[in-house]
């Protein structure tokens, strides 16, 4: 079997852009991207192949490296290994319709996905329909609005409020705004949302055919101006039942899919869950995985096919409390 596993960023992502990769992104891509790569390469009988930029050094875990100079090689290897290979694990920005837009070519080329499909991404990425979604099937999420480039926040909305990109991704373009304050000159719409007070916390879901099943809850670590520090786990029993269930929920609201998909939720300060809301959903691998992976003997890879190939998995075992950075430096919890 023949994984073909892309990260975008590491994968020459930005050889056609203008911008330079933010350091968050390249950080969070390398670290995912050596992690799952590890991991797929040690389930018997896989063989792992990746598409790295000419920057980026190669990978022991790996049987084959396709590496690029340019934006062209990169499509045609692109294409190469996603028609050629067993299966593709896509693991990419929402932003701009990358995600979605791989995601199409390979269908397109007749390949097999490990990670979610069209239809989950396409609700995922946008993070108004995304609210809009959930709380149709009833799962709590902030209340917000949209707001276009340079438009006034708007009366009678409950402030100190955030605001987001749309199709973000990340921590990426996120602000603690005021009523006086208006919505960034830039292309694209915002979200409004009212701010959730409460401990932030995401949770890796495995999804198949036959599950739906919640990972170890970990705690997110954020600064100031809620950019994505790291995380910690385990989280006390009472709050890593309550975030299991929310995540569950929430990923169960939108079209059936495969793989592994992150939740992004802040557990409110009332004891019996009901502040508890969900802030966004990931479709795709998340940083959290590097954290998971140190705290547990078991091959998170091998969850993930057995999932996909229809088989009901059951979280692992927690071995060990861990915490890890943005950049996936992983060590024992402190605290």
């Amino acid at each position: 079997m023949d994984v073909f596993i892309y990260e975008w960023v590491c994968g020459g992502g930005f050889l056609d852009r203008k911008d330079h990769v933010p350091e968050s992104l390249l950080a969070e891509g390398a670290a995912m991207l050596t992690a799952v790569a590890d991991d797929f390469g040690r389930v018997p009988g896989v063989a792992v192949r990746l598409l790295l930029g000419a920057e980026f050094p190669p990978m022991a875990s790996a049987a084959e490296h396709a590496v690029v100079h340019s934006s062209e090689e990169r499509d045609a290897e692109f294409e190469r290994l996603a028609s050629q290979s067993t299966s593709t694990l896509l693991i990419a920005p929402e932003f701009e319709g990358i995600l979605l837009s791989l995601v199409g070519k390979v269908v397109g080329l007749g390949g097999r996905l490990l990670s979610p499909g069209a239809d989950f991404v396409a609700i995922a990425s946008d993070k108004q329909r995304t609210a809009e979604t959930l709380h149709a099937a009833g799962i709590p999420v902030p209340r917000g609005t949209v707001l276009m480039p340079g438009e006034p926040c708007p009366a009678g909305h409950n402030y100190p409020a955030m605001i987001k990109p749309i199709d973000g991704c990340g921590s990426l373009g996120i602000h603690k705004v005021h009523q006086t304050d208006v919505a960034p000159a830039a292309t694209g719409a915002y979200r409004l949302e009212e701010f959730a007070a409460g401990m932030p916390a995401s949770v890796v879901v495995a999804c198949g055919p036959n599950t739906t099943t919640a990972l170890e809850p970990c705690f997110q670590r954020l600064d100031k101006d809620f950019a994505y520090l790291g995380g910690a786990l385990p989280l006390d029993a009472e709050l890593r039942e309550r975030a299991r269930q929310l995540a569950v929920d929430a990923v169960e609201a939108l079209p059936s899919d495969n793989g592994l998909v992150g939740v992004d939720l802040v557990l409110g300060p009332s004891g019996d869950g009901s502040q508890d809301v969900v802030i966004e959903i990931n479709p795709r691998y998340t940083t959290s995985y590097v954290g998971l992976r140190a705290a547990t003997d078991a091959n998170l890879a091998e969850l993930c096919l057995a999932g996909s190939n229809g088989a009901e998995v059951k979280p692992p075992i927690l071995d060990r409390a861990v915490e890890w950075t943005a950049a996936g430096q992983v060590q024992k919890r402190k605290s």
